[in-house]
């Protein structure tokens, strides 16, 4: 499974490498914004998009997880 969760991560990385997308995700306001920012990114396939709904939004700790792991990503780069 880490193998799976590193794919998307690893896209999620690449999105917030930029310092123009970091700053579009940051002013986002809602848990639902946020996804539908990383879902219609261009840089997401089909296939990752799929393993973000399979792995962290089945459950409300999962989303946590989610979130924090992202904050931490941007917090990363930003610094």
């Amino acid at each position: 499974m880490a193998q799976i969760s590193d794919r998307f991560i690893s896209k999620v990385e690449l999105i917030m490498d930029s310092p123009t997308e970091r700053n579009k995700y940051k002013n986002l306001e809602s848990f639902e914004a946020k996804l539908s920012f990383l879902r219609s990114h261009f840089i997401m396939d089909e296939m990752s998009i799929r393993l973000l709904e399979r792995k962290y939004l089945l459950s409300a700790a999962d989303r946590e997880e989610l979130m924090l792991s992202i904050e931490d990503i941007v917090t990363r780069l930003d610094n």
